[in-house]
């Protein structure tokens, strides 16, 4: 009986970490899909509103959904109370502050961060052409990922349950 208790808890927990595998990759995909949505509002704010930057991240919040639109508000909230600091500052501030809670790869992180190093800093043009930029990586990674996860989805779980059975047979 205790084998066999033994044994069911062994698969869950291996089943469970190839569930946990697949689902970070599909979180992953989700929040690079909002980001697009946040930074596509931000480029129609930039090129048809000159409204201050504090209020073009202000509004981007209210429209993107999860820790997106925190990230988004968080950055609003402390540019509106800080004068001197600059925006890069504040993006790399906002984003460091969450990086625990979001599913973003280090690649993906960087991408956005370098692009907060333009963020108010470039005339209309050039702020442009740098969401551009980062529109076209975050395109790319999207396909990547859907790629990726089609592929490997299904075999995080073989792997995890697979990995449960060989474990059970060895204590066996």
């Amino acid at each position: 009986m205790m084998r066999l208790l033994g044994s069911v808890l062994v698969l869950g927990a291996t089943l469970w970490f190839g569930a946990y595998f697949a689902a970070k990759e599909k979180y992953r995909l989700q929040e690079l899909a909002e980001l697009e949505r946040a930074i596509l509002l931000l480029q129609s704010q930039i090129a048809y509103l000159s409204a201050p930057l504090t209020e073009v991240l202000e509004s981007i919040s209210w429209k993107a959904e999860g820790v997106i639109g925190e990230i988004f508000a968080q950055a609003a909230a402390v540019m509106a109370e800080r004068e001197r600091a600059s925006a890069e500052e504040i993006w790399t501030e906002a984003w460091s502050k969450k990086r625990n809670q979001i599913f973003l790869t280090a690649e993906d992180l960087d991408m956005v961060l370098s692009f907060g190093k333009t963020l108010g800093y470039l005339d209309k043009a050039q702020q442009e052409g740098s969401i551009c930029l980062l529109l076209r990586y975050l395109e790319e990674a999207l396909a990547q990922g859907r790629k990726r996860l089609e592929k490997n989805g299904r075999l995080y779980y073989g792997i995890g349950g697979l990995s449960g059975l060989l474990i059970i047979v060895t204590l066996l």
